[in-house]
């Protein structure tokens, strides 16, 4: 027996006790030749079973303390249900308990030896291509082997295309598996093509399911967990059930929701149009999961509403989406604002009221709290007043700083919940577009510098060192190297630091954020945008020691190409290709130009000959163990998002806008759990690999910079880590 923890002992002791005593009970209708009781025995043994090993019970710890009590099972089935022909499927499974002796039969025979639970699928195949019904029948009710979802639902379609499907085919599908609808309600088209349509077997098991509901909630104390999950019941009868038992919680769930026809709605209206008030309510409420809620607004005197409980109905909850202002606020005026109200006291939504104004202390504290639908509907609250449009797209700034100390992939939807409310910021302010809306408050930011003014003998002034704001401080005409006591008393000195922080905190958004992309992409920039940039004193520090190309491919600093068209930010693998790197490399150096972000110096990776015999997958950092949760830092900070070790691919992030890196790694569980290692890198386009000749140079070195940056930082000492560039 396994170690016990003490508070399960006794309860396991218990169930043993009575699993022994069900023991007993086989052994005698074994002996009395009754093969139908012990078909019937087996069904409640695995019920006692899964019901005593359950984690409230036993801990789960009673399925490993009964392995005498499943050998002298076995010895009784067996004895009583002998196989007359080993090699036929059929006989093997026609069992009502899976001794050992009969799973390693079934095993031999699907070509998995030693499986405990050999699997169905090959079985499944003969049975389906042969139209056995007595081995499909079989391949349901027996308890040995193991069989995915998706196959019994095709062992299903078969009994039904042979009129072979019944009720007790159907009951017992469902009772080995619960969730058994997630596979039968739909299937995807056999093509290929967009949409889904039902199985074969749906209709025979939507009738079995839509008796056994009713069956089962007739009673005051319904059964439901003998009620499987996923399907829903369909007609007005489950509805009225549920409205009649308004504090039976499952009641509502289970059968509020069920599936109407246009008739069946128009019948509900009727019956409840003379019922109380909180009736209707209940009513409503019920019928929202169905989607058909707006069919009772008139009872509830919101003829009007119905515009609006849409668009709250097809708002998330939990996720920032970008939604249209003005049709909120249409939505509002049809409905009235009393409607609007009392709509969002049925239907409560937090981005809807945000762009009312109606929860403005509730959103404020959502922010805080980092809810990615909290910080979308931040962005569509009316500005109050003596607020400006800076003062939200600050503070929208400061919340996007807090992205960096979240989990990997949280960080990139924490960042994409704050694009959607600086979207909703200038719908609320009139900009045409986000992007306009970020121009013009940086530009702000630039221009709001305080005069300098004077304290005593002291002179105080912000300027410009190149893109660093400073502060300095003079006292009759001569600078000082350090702020006197007098001025960071004065109560305008904190206004400058502040400031300063401000202008700080925009050349590191250029620098980390626009720049940084640029290069890392080869950006484009129109010349309206680049007026835009270089009207900021960081963009005017910065951009002018970057490599650009012009429109006829004229490559120089900024002041020495075509301005009047679109202009370029040079990839050194262009410079490589044109045999101008070492040129350019050399040129920083004797001007000693200092570039915002590493550019003419930036890694450079090329193809391996390895990698080009490959043809569509490299093995550069294959076998190289990093540390789980440092790579998925990493990662996360250059685009990536990480994913579970049952995933297709471990890693992914757009290489540019058509294709897309996906790394698989072998981990365990998932990035942060441990030690990773990284295996072969491959390039997708719409799903598809891409040959890595066609990956365009640009994506392909920096996706290899990225990885090369995570075994050299997280390369643990089992991981050979080095470098690779072959430039």
């Amino acid at each position: 027996m396994v170690q016990i923890p003490e508070m399960f002992a006794d309860e396991v002791r218990h169930q043993r006790a009575t699993l022994s005593g069900m023991v007993d009970q086989a052994a005698a209708l074994a002996k009395a030749g009754d093969l139908a009781g012990l078909r019937a025995h087996a069904r409640q043994i695995r019920r006692a079973v899964d019901a005593g090993n359950s984690i409230d019970r036993t801990g789960e710890h009673l399925g490993s303390n009964i392995g005498d009590i499943y050998a002298a099972l076995d010895g009784i089935y067996d004895g009583a249900f002998p196989v007359p022909n080993p090699d036929d499927p059929a006989d093997v499974l026609d069992t009502p308990w899976p001794t050992v002796s009969r799973a390693a039969l079934l095993a031999r025979i699907v070509d998995h030896p030693g499986w405990p639970e050999p699997p169905l699928e090959s079985v499944a195949d003969r049975a389906i291509n042969a139209d056995d019904v007595h081995l499909l029948r079989l391949l349901v009710r027996t308890p040995l082997g193991r069989a995915r979802r998706e196959t019994v639902v095709r062992v299903l379609d078969a009994l039904h295309e042979l009129g072979a499907l019944d009720v007790e085919v159907i009951e017992q599908a469902f009772t080995d598996d619960e969730y058994l609808g997630n596979a039968i309600v739909e299937r995807p088209p056999a093509d290929g093509a967009a949409g889904s349509r039902p199985h074969a077997c749906t209709p025979a098991v939507r009738d079995y399911f839509d008796e056994l509901a009713w069956r089962l909630t007739s009673t005051t104390e319904p059964d439901w967990a003998a009620l499987p999950e996923v399907l829903v019941p369909r007609g007005l009868r489950f509805v009225l059930r549920a409205v009649e038992r308004p504090t039976d919680r499952r009641m509502a769930e289970r059968l509020g929701a069920a599936e109407l026809t246009d008739d069946e709605r128009t019948a509900l209206v009727e019956h409840l149009r003379e019922r109380p008030a909180e009736e209707q309510r209940y009513a409503f409420d019920l019928r929202l999961p169905a989607g058909d809620a707006e069919v009772l607004l008139p009872l509830l005197g919101l003829p009007g509403a119905a515009p609006l409980l849409r668009l709250v109905q097809a708002t998330p909850t939990t996720e920032a989406v970008r939604q249209d202002r003005n049709s909120i606020l249409a939505a509002v005026r049809q409905a009235g604002v009393d409607g609007a109200r009392l709509l969002l006291q049925l239907c409560p939504n937090e981005i809807v009221s945000a762009a009312l104004g109606w929860n403005r202390a509730a959103v404020a504290k959502r922010v805080k709290h980092n809810a990615l639908a909290g910080i979308a509907a931040f962005g569509l609250l009316p500005l109050a007043d003596g607020e400006t449009v800076l003062d939200r797209y600050l503070t929208l700034r400061e919340v996007a700083k807090r992205g960096s100390k979240l989990g990997p992939n949280r960080r990139h939807s924490h960042a994409a919940a704050v694009a959607v409310a600086l979207d909703h910021l200038a719908q609320v302010t009139a900009f045409p577009d986000a992007e306009r809306l970020e121009w013009d408050c940086e530009a702000r930011v630039a221009s709001a510098a305080p005069d300098d003014w004077h304290t005593g003998d002291y002179t105080v002034a912000l300027r410009l060192s190149e893109a660093e704001p400073l502060i300095t401080i003079s006292k009759a005409g001569r600078q000082l190297a350090s702020v006197p006591a007098a001025v960071r008393a004065d109560p305008r000195y904190p206004e400058f630091r502040e400031h300063q922080e401000r202008l700080r905190d925009q050349a590191r958004r250029m620098r980390t954020g626009l720049i940084e992309r640029l290069v890392a992409t080869g950006g484009t920039l129109t010349p309206d945008e680049l007026a835009r940039l270089r009207g900021l004193p960081a963009g005017a520090a910065m951009l002018p020691a970057l490599i650009w190309q012009d429109r006829a491919g004229t490559v120089a600093l900024l002041d020495q190409v075509d301005l009047d068209g679109p202009v370029t930010v040079v990839h050194p693998s262009l410079l490589h290709e044109r045999g101008l790197l070492a040129h350019w490399q050399e040129k920083m150096v004797q001007d000693g130009i200092q570039q915002p972000v590493q550019q003419v110096f930036r890694e450079l990776y090329l193809m391996t000959s390895a990698e080009r015999e490959a043809v569509d997958v490299s093995r550069r950092f294959a076998g190289h163990t990093v540390d789980g949760k440092v790579a998925g830092q990493l990662l996360s900070g250059r685009g990536w998002s990480t994913h579970g070790q049952y995933q297709e691919h471990q890693a992914t992030r757009p290489a540019n806008t058509e294709v897309t890196a996906a790394l698989v790694c072998d981990l365990p569980g998932h990035f942060g759990g441990g030690e990773v290692v990284l295996g072969e890198l491959r390039f997708l386009r719409a799903g598809s690999v891409v040959p890595l000749a066609e990956v365009p140079s640009v994506a392909f070195s920096e996706v290899m910079r990225d990885l090369d940056l995570v075994v050299s930082v997280a390369g643990s000492a089992r991981g050979s880590v080095h470098r690779t560039v072959d430039a």
